[in-house]
């Protein structure tokens, strides 16, 4: 119980000053202030992993966004991999994939998160 404590305030202290959320489908990655998220998220489960698809839409530029997560992300454990065309971030077995879709319009910006967790190499079948 009190690690579970522990790491709810080390979550909140890492989270920076322009967050004040998470994402409800990716209970562990904050939400930019001024982002809602969608309400259907996709969630498929198997014996091999997970994956989470899940939108946020919001007014604020793709640099903006990008520069929240680079400082955001971190400190909770994630590390930026590849090149950094692609916005992608990995923490043990897990992958993170962040796509910002400017619209054509005044319509908000959307943001797209895809979460691939593998269960570790001894949970696979045989």
């Amino acid at each position: 119980m009190r690690l579970g404590l522990f790491l709810a305030a080390a979550i909140l202290c890492a989270m920076p000053a322009w967050a004040s959320d998470f994402l409800a489908a990716i209970e562990d990655i904050p939400l930019m202030d001024g982002f809602t998220e969608t309400v259907e998220p996709v969630v498929f489960e198997s014996g091999f992993g997970r994956l989470v698809r899940t939108t946020a839409t919001g007014q604020a530029s793709p640099d903006a966004i990008e520069r929240f997560y680079i400082a955001a992300l971190p400190a909770l454990g994630w590390t930026r991999v590849g090149d950094l065309s692609r916005f992608v971030f990995e923490r043990e077995t897990e992958r993170l994939t962040i796509g910002i879709r400017e619209p054509r319009s005044s319509r908000p910006v959307e943001v797209r998160f895809e979460l691939v967790v593998k269960l570790a190499p001894s949970a696979l079948p045989e």
